[in-house]
């Protein structure tokens, strides 16, 4: 299934002294262009759709077994190289949140991420990717200690395949 993704992310950081004697500007910007294929700077595989995770609840991605998506496709992907994930937080409640990449469903304690409302997390690696492997790290898991359901948008990008439904 050949396709073509791509990615953009440009940031600007601006900073001044309030006297205004020195001013410094710094800025970081990265681009590129991601290619149908499984080296560098390459993927032949995404995922993304819209989940809902219930107050005081956890969900399990799979990623060597991702179930219909949003970009239309019926059937399962499989990841075996993840090179991006993002995430979301599309809840306007105040104080809703989730912990991303926690140790287990049950845990709180130890995360790669805290999404407040409205808030976004986004890893990529494209040169070498994090390899994914069945039955060691292969699920990851998304605890909501909030008091209300967090509805998440959710994309991985990777090297894998695609098996129709």
């Amino acid at each position: 299934m050949p396709n073509t993704l791509s990615l953009s992310a440009n940031s600007r950081l601006t900073w001044s002294v309030t006297d205004g004697t020195a001013s410094e500007s710094q800025e970081l910007r990265t681009s590129r262009a991601i290619t149908n294929g499984t080296g560098e700077n390459q993927a032949n595989v995404a995922w993304r759709n819209q989940v809902t995770i219930p107050a005081g609840q956890a969900y399990s991605f799979d990623l060597n077994n991702l179930g219909d998506t949003a970009l239309g496709f019926s059937g399962r992907v499989t990841i075996t190289n993840l090179r991006e994930m993002f995430a979301v937080n599309l809840t306007t409640t105040a104080g809703a949140y989730v912990l991303w990449g926690v140790i287990g469903p049950g845990d709180t304690t130890a995360y790669a991420a805290r999404i407040g409302r409205g808030g976004e997390f986004r890893v990529a690696d494209y040169l070498d990717g994090q390899a994914v492997n069945v039955g060691v790290d292969n699920v990851l898991y998304v605890a909501n200690p909030s008091a209300v359901a967090v509805t998440l948008d959710v994309g991985f990008v990777g090297v894998g395949t695609y098996t129709d439904s």
